[in-house]
């Protein structure tokens, strides 16, 4: 049972990813323990553009692929900095029960006090997010990541 559901969610994100345009998972620039230490289920996960340093996960997000956008510095923000922040930028704050719709915006951490990752809802089935200086993902589901991973767990939704 839990080979045929990982491979039914491997398959979904290949179909998905080649529907999407995304590009084989071999193209990737780490190797593929670094993304699979990331998710939740190992292979979730397709390549939609290529690693670069030149913008990342928030910036991504807000639709913005020619900078690094990180207003807090070198620190991690709280939940509630991410609300202030998103509100200069035309976005509310919504819970996570908000069902999810194209273009929304959720922020992912280890705590509401560290906030550490931004994904861009793709439909209702994916997310696609910038992986520091890896490439651009997608992923199956709006929380994809491990809880207790560098990323973490979503906790907020945001949208005009």
């Amino acid at each position: 049972m839990k080979r045929t559901k990982k491979w039914l969610i491997t398959m979904s994100l290949s179909i998905g990813a080649v529907m999407g345009g995304a590009v084989s998972a071999q193209a990737l620039v780490a190797p593929p323990s670094t993304y699979d230490a990331v998710v939740i289920t190992p292979g979730n996960y397709s390549e939609l553009a290529a690693a670069t340093g030149d913008y990342n996960c928030l910036a991504y997000a807000l639709g913005n692929t020619s900078i690094w956008e990180w207003p807090w510095g070198k620190s991690n923000p709280t939940a509630s900095q991410v609300s202030s922040y998103m509100l200069t930028k035309g976005k509310n704050t919504y819970s996570l029960s908000e069902t999810a719709t194209t273009g929304m915006i959720i922020s992912y951490g280890t705590s509401s006090s560290n906030i550490t990752h931004f994904s861009k809802v793709a439909d209702a089935n994916y997310s696609n997010a910038k992986w520091g200086n890896l490439e651009r993902l997608q992923s199956l589901g709006h929380n994809p990541y491990k809880p207790k991973g560098i990323y973490g767990y979503a906790i907020a939704k945001y949208k005009n």
